[in-house]
């Protein structure tokens, strides 16, 4: 039976896994799935908690993957297909939709305007990847003072299984659904340099393999349009290892540093750095003591398909503005459950998750917000961190259920109370996204087909209910379509 079963796997995977070049992974959702699905079902091991990801890493999760069923192997083909449309040499991209969506944006949301059309080309071999990406947008949700930008642009290099990256590309650490407390994707990419690991092997050293397959990515970029502090910049840093086949925990620190009038000088860096920067804790104190506005935390997820040969998992995160002890101090937190099955050989994941960014509980205008970086820990007012912001409360549900090679439905329910403090410094507005206290209730639903395998038609519907500005409802519908032979086959 066994031997049925591998020389089965071996055979439907020989057929399906064409090589390409593939080599930054940016933020998607329906990838992200995908991969999950595959943890939870015992089919892959790969982490999925830092984007963007590596290609190399997922091409390499798949070439071990251990099928047993057909419909796994529509899953690796529709992670195959999506990484496919991603890597075509040219495309052209429309997307509308009837209203800004005032709701907490939704992982791997990349349009932040009413109207956008886009032009794309992709390059790339074995040791460098490259996309250029140009957006012209109408009626902006988030406005960077431009109707058009290159955001999703990006040149890569690899040397020694380091992936180099500089461009504006969005970045996510932590193992939510609906949210990262430290590093989300709600606001527009930070232009920056990033550095990770192209393959998350283990290392081969008996003294150091118990880590099991481990992952960084470096960051450091320039905020743009920060008014409070001009020319500040984001640095940050997340490692991730997985010393049990079952769990993995994920350590992220960032901070807002430099800019006009902060001391930018190599002890003020590595001040910020070890963590020496609550020398005094006055709201004036300012300094190579006192430089930067620091976050840092944990996270972990624990798969019960390797533990008990259950296809769920627990995760939680936990984020800290400032140190006390030399651990993350005024917490916020973040926990979820998922899980991952098949219906009538369709599969499907479902989650639930719940997230708090008050202040260890209370809510007290501290999270995200600093008395040098008076725009807070956002950028054009949209968080950096969570997409709710700070002082917030979020309750989610959520799935997803791949109907058949050419639908795929996905969505999720929404309670947030947001801005509970209604958080400002002084007079100055921090929190855009959502400005005033207000309670949200939402279901927002996004239905894809697949015109071919590899160019998806997304319409996205939601409805809203807000204490502040009463019912409200939109849907919108956005496409990809390759410019090359693609067109015409696949």
């Amino acid at each position: 039976m066994y031997l049925r079963k591998s020389l089965y796997a071996a055979v439907l995977f020989g057929m399906s896994l064409p090589v390409f070049a593939q080599g930054i992974v940016l933020n998607n959702e329906d990838i992200r799935t995908d991969l999950n699905w595959l943890n939870q079902q015992g089919v892959i091991q790969i982490s999925t908690s830092t984007w963007p990801m590596s290609g190399d890493e997922i091409q390499r999760a798949l070439s071990q993957a251990k099928i047993t069923n057909n419909t796994q192997q529509k899953v690796i083909d529709s992670i195959q297909n999506a990484l496919k449309a991603d890597n075509q040499t040219a495309k052209l991209g429309l997307f509308a939709e009837t209203d800004l969506k005032n709701i907490p944006q939704a992982f791997g949301d990349n349009q932040k305007a009413q109207y956008v059309g886009s032009l794309e080309v992709n390059g790339g071999g074995a040791n460098w990847d490259a996309k250029l990406r140009v957006n012209g947008e109408k009626d902006p949700q988030i406005d960077n003072g431009h109707d058009v930008n290159v955001e999703g642009s990006y040149i890569a290099g690899k040397l020694w299984n380091q992936w180099l990256i500089a461009g504006q590309i969005p970045t996510y650490w932590g193992p939510g659904h609906d949210g990262s407390l430290i590093r989300g994707d709600a606001s527009r990419p930070v232009y920056g340099f990033t550095a990770q690991r192209a393959e998350q092997k283990a290392f081969e050293s008996k003294w150091l393999s118990w880590i099991g397959p481990w992952q960084y990515q470096a960051f450091a970029g320039r905020l743009d349009d920060y008014k409070a502090v001009p020319d500040a910049n984001l640095i940050g840093l997340r490692l991730t290892a997985q010393p049990l086949p079952y769990l993995e925990l994920g350590a992220s620190r960032t901070f807002q540093i430099d800019g006009q009038g902060q001391p930018g000088s190599a002890k003020a860096y590595w001040n910020a750095f070890v963590g020496k920067d609550n020398e005094c804790a006055d709201i004036t104190c300012t300094g190579e003591g006192n430089a930067s506005n620091q976050l840092a935390g944990f996270d972990a997820r624990l798969n019960l398909q390797s533990l008990l040969n259950v296809p769920a998992s627990f995760y939680a995160q936990y984020v800290g503005e400032d140190e006390a002890g030399l651990l993350p101090a005024k917490k916020m937190y973040l926990a979820g459950v998922d899980y991952s099955t098949s219906f009538k050989n369709m599969p499907v994941q479902l989650y639930a998750e719940w997230a708090d960014t008050t202040t260890n509980g209370n809510v007290s205008g501290i999270s995200y917000n600093h008395h040098i970086y008076k725009d807070g820990y956002y950028q054009h007012g949209f968080p950096l961190g969570h997409a709710m912001g700070g002082d917030g409360e979020m309750v989610s549900v959520g799935g997803d259920i791949r109907f058949d090679v050419m639908n795929r439905l996905s969505g999720r329910a929404i309670y947030a109370k947001v801005n509970q403090s209604s958080a400002k410094f002084g007079d100055n507005q921090i929190n855009f996204a959502f400005p005033e206290n207000d309670k949200i209730k939402a279901l927002d639903l996004t239905w894809t087909h697949y015109i071919k395998p590899t160019i998806p038609l997304k319409i996205n519907g939601w409805v809203s209910d807000s204490d502040v500005h009463g019912n409200d409802a939109g849907a919108s519908v956005g496409v990809e379509i390759p410019l090359d032979k693609a067109v015409f086959g696949y």
